[in-house]
């Protein structure tokens, strides 16, 4: 398609030839800077204020709890490799905190760390984002299926998910109506 816009515009065969080759050389460029760049990926997912279900199906319910010292804790520092400051964008930046967050629990034998906090920094030649987690580990325990003559199941739920509260309202009294007419 090159060629015949070369034709229309009146370019002989001998700059075609040059035309043909440059575009080439340029392809080659361009794919040999994707082969030679990035080389290694990690991602990790935590989560980073308090644990959240969006979807009940079967409610379920545990509780957390802090293990060691139950005070608050220092991890890291975790060090991340970055190809400038000026190209390390707030979603990497992100991505690294919840990378070193994952290696914090994992370094805690826990489950989440609760109330982390983050010291993000980069090193003196701005190649390296280094991070420190500060929080309580803590592991998820009593697991149980919510049950609705049990309050203190699904009280909680009130202040912390106010829609999702109402939907069990509503069970419970459904429930109790269907009880009541048989």
């Amino acid at each position: 398609m090159l060629l015949s816009i070369a034709d229309c515009i009146g370019i002989s065969s001998c700059k075609k030839v040059k035309v043909g080759k440059m575009l080439l050389l340029a392809a080659i460029c361009f794919s040999a800077v994707n082969v030679v760049g990035q080389t290694t990926y990690e991602e990790s997912q935590a989560r980073l204020i308090e644990p959240k279900q969006d979807v009940f199906i079967v409610p379920l319910v545990a509780e957390i709890q802090l293990t060691g010292k139950q005070t608050r804790q220092d991890f890291g520092p975790y060090e991340f490799d970055i190809n400038s400051l000026s190209t390390t964008t707030i979603t990497d930046i992100n991505q690294y905190k919840a990378n070193a967050l994952y290696k914090a629990a994992r370094e805690a034998d826990a489950d989440l760390i609760v109330a982390a906090t983050f010291n993000v920094k980069s090193d003196s030649k701005g190649k390296k984002m280094i991070i420190n987690v500060s929080g309580y580990p803590g592991k998820y325990v009593n697991f149980r299926s919510l049950k609705l003559d049990k309050p203190e199941d699904y009280k909680w739920i009130e202040s912390a998910y106010p829609a999702n509260y109402l939907e069990v309202e509503k069970q419970k009294s459904e429930e109790k109506e269907k009880a009541a007419s048989k």
